[in-house]
């Protein structure tokens, strides 16, 4: 049937507006002088017609109407825009939230009070214009679910546009037995309203879409129309107008090549609960943690903060943690025996990665979750911090480089799947190789340099390079995708390069041919550390709960038990005949190396930020325990803490609190240390 109606200046006795895109999910059409449009509307077809509200409007109610009534309506369907001064500002700021997966129950973290205690506390520090909430907004999609979700919506003075996620439509699609005939988005549309729609934003006329991208949710019918949309939507907008995006999944780089012809500068998305940015094809792509509890790969609960300033064209985006309370960052003059020799700031912070020794060099992964272009590798000196020479990377290196047995080269692996190889006397890249997959993956694992080729991959595959030229000697296919972050990276012992694969177990390549020599199927998941070599023997990780050791050469296993009072080890590192792990608890634990028997253990405080995936409010250790002498171990904990401990007997010689989580380990240099810590600071110790 074919509708008609009006867009009406709701404060100026009606007047008509023009230009304004109306839309019944498929097809896009502008009103004419008199604010008057029409368009076909199905109702077993389309459910929704909506208006993209331009902007300094907003809808006096909804922007849209359900299409049963639309058609039941006795006259036209009209939509009533008020003045809306806050969004024709020069600038402006945008917040993404995503990945709040409310769920019903009580007792659970991420219930509708705590999203709305964090939406308060997001608009409390950055005061943002408008908030988009792209996806998994709920955790099945249940009904209740999705009302509560929208009634801590409540808590925020900001606009917040919704974005539907695979699993706003889990309940429905693991209930039907129609998997291609029918969209999962019933319940979602019922409480929340249209999947996709968009709406402009600023003096300058920034176009916002919000496109659901987990085709698996909609009919095939459904995936046509909403494609028709977005490229109809697209098309409408005016030469030079710049559009930015959001989506749940991450977007596919065919997707991308086709939003680079529209002028879509900036896709925000979610669902890999963790923080990636890069740029393609003049597309820039920033993925971001939870809003709610700690991200996959232990970034802090987050926000993007995106800022859009007068005549610029230029957007810059700003990863912010949503934190437990004020920060106090502190810098010790002295460690127990060990005094602050020099500090500096380091771009990026660290996260995870640790610093490496190069004789009198420090070399420091750095990392861009901001898109401002801070990638790379820094060199240091170590005597009193000053840079040597620094290198760019197109996205962050997330772990610590390897360096080749003279150390006069270093092989540092992105994020995204490229590989940099590197004179470590002044930075310059001799090479570049892109893993397949580039860049789409999701790598967050060290390379191994050993003999004459380079190695580096993660759980979709793995390959092996020429130092000298980076050709490919072989690359081996192990899974589809990277899924998840996994920081385990992998250990070179004679002719064999050894793995913890996640969600599949430990296995072992032949380096000479990419070859499975052996395999061991165990519980190990994405959170856990990577495993150690100690003689013959790898240690790890394994089921639930569990320690065990093999043997490197046959994957045989030596001795295994359920020791561990967390679910898994985050950091594992051997001193003699001692295994030290620390936990997602808060401890440091040592254990007998050969029995796996539990020794001594010391407790860590609560942390600062919550970075433990899908946990918040808790004590947690991300780092692994650093030996600094014969008797003494340095730690440091999410709780803003660097603790030495005795290594026989757990006590804590000495304490010093540095205000932000200390998430790298510690790095033994010379007699001392250097640490670095979450908020960028890197601090070198050395002894009274």
């Amino acid at each position: 049937m074919r509708i008609c109606g009006r867009v009406i200046d709701s404060s100026s006795s009606e007047r008509p507006l023009s230009g304004v895109l109306v839309s019944n999910g498929e097809h896009v059409v502008a009103t004419d002088a008199e604010g008057e449009y029409e368009l076909d509307l199905e109702p077993g077809d389309h459910s929704f017609v909506w208006v993209t509200a331009p902007a300094g409007r907003r809808p006096v109610s909804e922007f849209y109407w359900r299409a049963a009534d639309a058609v039941a309506a006795s006259d036209a369907v009209d939509f009533q825009l008020a003045p809306a001064p806050e969004s024709a500002a020069s600038s402006f700021r945008l917040a993404q939230i995503t990945d709040t997966h409310v769920i019903a129950r009580e007792g659970r973290l991420t219930q509708a009070e705590e999203l709305a205690r964090s939406l308060q506390q997001l608009e409390a520090g950055d005061r943002p214009d408008f908030i988009i909430a792209s996806g998994d907004l709920t955790n099945r999609g249940q009904l209740d679910e999705l009302r509560d979700f929208q009634r801590a919506l409540s808590a925020a003075a900001a606009p917040v546009f919704l974005l539907f996620g695979g699993h706003d439509g889990n309940q429905e699609r693991h209930s039907s037995e129609e998997k291609s005939s029918s969209s999962f988005t019933r319940n979602y549309e019922a409480v929340l309203g249209p999947t996709y729609y968009s709406f402009d934003w600023g003096e300058g006329g920034w176009h916002f879409v919000i496109y659901p991208n987990e085709e698996y949710f909609f009919s095939e019918r459904d995936q046509l129309r909403k494609a028709a949309w977005l490229e109809a939507d697209l098309a409408s907008q005016p030469p030079g107008r710049q559009t930015v995006m959001a989506v749940h999944t991450p977007p596919p780089t065919a997707f991308l090549e086709k939003l680079s012809e529209r002028d879509v500068v900036l896709v925000v998305h979610g669902h890999w609960h963790s923080s990636k940015a890069f740029s393609y094809q003049g597309v820039s792509v920033a993925a971001t943690p939870p809003f709610c509890f700690g991200g996959i790969d232990t970034r802090p609960r987050s926000y993007r903060l995106v800022e859009f300033q007068g005549s610029d064209r230029e957007v810059a985006t700003a990863l912010r943690a949503v934190g437990s309370g004020p920060s106090r960052p502190s810098t010790p003059g002295k460690v127990g025996a060990f005094e602050l020799a020099w500090k500096r700031p380091v771009p990026g912070g660290f996260h995870r990665a640790g610093v490496v020794v190069r004789g009198g060099d420090l070399l420091i992964s750095l990392s861009d979750e901001d898109l401002d272009g801070g990638a790379g590798l820094l060199c240091l000196s170590a005597d009193n911090g000053k840079e040597r020479w620094r290198a760019r990377t197109e996205a962050s290196i997330k772990n610590r480089v390897g360096l080749n047995a003279s150390g006069s080269r270093a092989a540092a692996l992105s994020v995204c799947g490229r590989l940099h190889w590197l004179d470590t006397a002044d930075g310059t890249v001799l090479w570049t190789a892109d893993l397949p997959g580039y860049p789409q993956r999701w790598l967050y694992t060290s390379p191994v340099s050993t003999g004459d080729a380079v190695y580096a991959g993660g759980k979709a595959g793995v390959g092996s390079f020429h130092a000298e030229s980076g050709e490919v000697i072989w690359y081996k296919s192990l899974e589809e995708s990277d899924n998840w972050s996994c920081y385990a990276s992998p250990v070179s012992f004679d002719n064999l390069l050894i793995m913890l694969l996640q969600r599949r177990g430990l296995l072992a390549l032949e380096r000479n041919s990419g070859e499975i020599a052996w395999e061991l199927v165990t519980g190990v998941d994405y959170q856990y550390a990577a495993p150690v070599l100690v003689g013959d023997l790898i240690v790890s990780g394994g089921d639930k709960g569990e320690l065990l050791a093999l043997r490197a050469v046959t994957g045989e296993v030596v001795t295994r038990g359920k020791t561990l009072s967390a679910p898994y080890p985050s950091g594992l590192t051997v001193v003699g005949g001692r295994l030290i792990a620390t936990t997602p608890d808060g401890q440091v634990r040592c254990h007998d190396l050969e029995s796996l028997d539990l020794q001594w253990t010391f407790d860590t405080g609560p942390d600062l930020l919550d970075m433990t995936p899908y946990r918040r409010d808790i004590s947690s250790v991300l780092a692994s325990a650093v030996l600094l002498g014969d008797d003494r171990l340095a730690v440091g904990g999410n709780d803003g803490v660097l603790y030495i401990l005795d290594t026989a007997s757990g006590g804590c010689c000495a304490q010093a609190a540095f205000g932000a989580p200390i998430s790298a380990p510690v790095t033994k240099v010379d007699s001392g240390f250097c640490v670095g810590t979450l908020d960028g600071r890197l601090c070198r110790y050395v002894r009274g």
